[in-house]
């Protein structure tokens, strides 16, 4: 997406580092906003005026830098994003050299539903449980913004999201295809999912110990691999 601002945005957000750097995408072109945060090395937030000026413009997408860090959304940036409702774009530099821009948000292209790298907040397990629902069902599941590393607070995200997303628990024995599952692997609180296919395969997104990991791609495989490690079947009934 907006392919013809990439190398402007990577090269600037070099020169801001150690601050995060943001831009603004409009139907005027691409914009660099000043950063107003107080602490600006792990934030961002723009002025009123610069708001003003990019919703006038006719807003397009929003850009960020995580100095230092990985091109992977905070529970912070995906809230923005739900906000504004326009995609929203990260990307991570050492100062030197940047990545390219990960985006996400509505309106951008979806991924192939196998073979997806893995990415939190952008292309995780519930990412493709969510696009699968709306590729294969035409049903929209919200958006639970999220943080790396939820799990190890003990928050119950997916427990509470999928119980305000319209789905019931179901038993095991009368799960059926389409139906969603939910595993605890080696952590105190539900931290995976994916969803039941026909002849006992699933579809799922691979985690990693690392936000961002190309090396684990959503695949479908046997559902006897994480049966023991499946704590709920659910149900989407609107």
């Amino acid at each position: 997406m907006f392919e013809e601002f990439e190398a402007q945005i990577m090269q600037q957000a070099a020169e801001a580092y150690p601050f995060e750097g943001v831009w603004l995408i409009t139907s005027a072109g691409c914009r660099q906003a000043v950063n107003t945060h107080e602490n600006p090395q792990h934030y961002f937030s723009i002025s009123e005026a610069d708001s003003r000026r990019a919703m006038a413009e006719g807003l397009l997408a929003v850009v960020h830098s995580h100095p230092g860090g990985v091109a992977a959304p905070s529970a912070a940036d995906m809230q923005g994003q739900i906000n504004t409702a326009v995609p929203w774009g990260v990307l991570s530099t050492d100062g030197v050299a940047s990545s390219r821009i990960a985006w996400w948000g509505r309106g951008v292209p979806k991924q192939p539903l196998i073979g997806r790298k893995f990415r939190h907040g952008i292309s995780d397990c519930y990412t493709l449980i969510k696009d699968c629902f709306e590729i294969d069902r035409g049903v929209e599941l919200p958006e639970f913004p999220r943080d790396w590393g939820w799990w190890e607070n003990s928050q119950n995200l997916f427990i509470e999201g999928f119980a305000s997303a319209g789905f019931i628990r179901v038993d095991a024995e009368d799960a059926r295809p389409g139906d969603v599952w939910l595993a605890q692997i080696h952590t105190d609180v539900v931290c995976h999912g994916g969803i039941l296919l026909e002849d006992d395969l699933i579809l799922h997104q691979l985690g990693s110990r690392r936000p961002v990991d190309d090396s684990r791609l959503s695949v479908r495989e046997p559902l006897f691999r994480y049966y023991k490690h499946i704590t709920h079947w659910l149900r989407y009934v609107g």
